[in-house]
């Protein structure tokens, strides 16, 4: 590359430089960044340096020069995450069930790479991949942007859906295609779900997003346009227990006061919580939820400070599924 040439890549490279080597409390003087230059065989003065920095200003990437004792020392001093930004973003990506440890840890250097090498230096001092078992699907992001690309078209699509196996292995039923109208995609319990609209049920369904395989956009127009209208994905996030859909209920409880919190952090305002005036200690909620063995096992979990007390058929349909589970441990 001719002189002249080469001499028009030092703001790109200075721009380089200065977000790799510096950030608000760390800085480079003028021979730094002479030599740097030297390094990718660029031979400029100090008068030159002066121009780029003063064109990478004017584009808003701003390079700020301190007096020091002997001349000056310079920084970008402006990031577009701060350090807690980024360690924020490297542990939700660490923690993602839905990712496969490659992408994850493909993930987590791009993220590295949006703060300075020093920053660099303290994510890795900090951050461990979460040792849960992650998805073994890496087709996540795939299928995310066929979803999408069909939702855009009004498009339908088919996909077989895969289940585990004893053997650890993601199978599907054996030549079963399925062919829904695709909607939204909901993050829940560190899982994307697709919600769509299933003619054959003539009902919304949601499939957990690393489970199907061959997603292809037909050339069928979506269906379910109406019933998605009056669906609002934040309330059915609330009443379905681990994306677990069944009969939709009003239910109420009688529950311990030490466990309020417990239902205003689940359901919000939705709660309707009143005090129990027949015993202090207690409060009555209804909430409307999704009757499915997974709402039944969440209220198991709190323990016998919670009570259902109406409709019947919900508490029957608990007793009935609390015996079946003693049964297995009965002699």
């Amino acid at each position: 590359m001719e002189k002249s040439e080469s001499k028009k890549l030092i703001p790109l490279y200075l721009q380089q430089l200065f977000l790799e080597k510096t950030d608000k409390t760390h800085y480079i003087r003028m021979p730094e960044i002479l030599s740097f230059l030297e390094s990718k065989g660029i031979f400029a003065d100090r008068r030159t340096i002066y121009a780029a920095i003063s064109l990478l200003n004017s584009t808003d990437f701003e390079i700020v020069g301190v007096q020091e004792k002997g001349g000056y020392k310079y920084h970008h001093p402006k990031r577009l995450f701060t350090i807690n930004e980024l360690k924020f973003l490297i542990d939700s990506i660490a923690t993602s069930k839905f990712l496969t440890e490659k992408k994850s840890k493909e993930l987590i250097n791009k993220v590295k790479s949006l703060g300075s090498s020093f920053d660099s230096q303290s994510f890795n001092r900090n951050v461990i991949l979460d040792r849960r078992i992650k998805s073994m699907n890496d087709k996540v992001f795939k299928n995310l942007d066929t979803i999408y690309a069909a939702i855009a078209a009004h498009r339908q699509i088919n996909f077989q859906y895969l289940h585990w196996n004893p053997q650890r292995k993601l199978v599907s039923k054996a030549g079963k295609v399925y062919i829904v109208s695709p909607y939204a995609v909901s993050l829940s319990d560190d899982n994307y779900y697709l919600i769509a609209f299933d003619s054959n049920s003539n009902e919304l369904r949601h499939y957990r997003i690393d489970k199907m395989q061959s997603v292809k956009i037909i050339e069928h127009t979506r269906e379910g346009k109406s019933l998605f209208q009056s669906f609002d994905i934040v309330d059915y996030s609330k009443k379905t227990f681990g994306m677990f859909s069944g009969k939709e209920e009003t239910v109420t409880l009688e529950v311990a006061n030490s466990l309020a919190g417990v239902f205003i952090d689940r359901f919000g305002e939705s709660a309707n919580i009143r005090q129990n005036f027949d015993s202090p200690n207690t409060f009555i909620v209804r909430i409307t939820v999704y009757i499915s063995p997974q709402f039944f096992a969440w209220i198991f979990g709190l323990g016998k400070d919670i009570k259902i007390i109406s409709p019947k058929s919900v508490i029957n349909d608990f007793k009935t599924m609390t015996e079946n589970i003693l049964n297995n441990y009965r002699e």
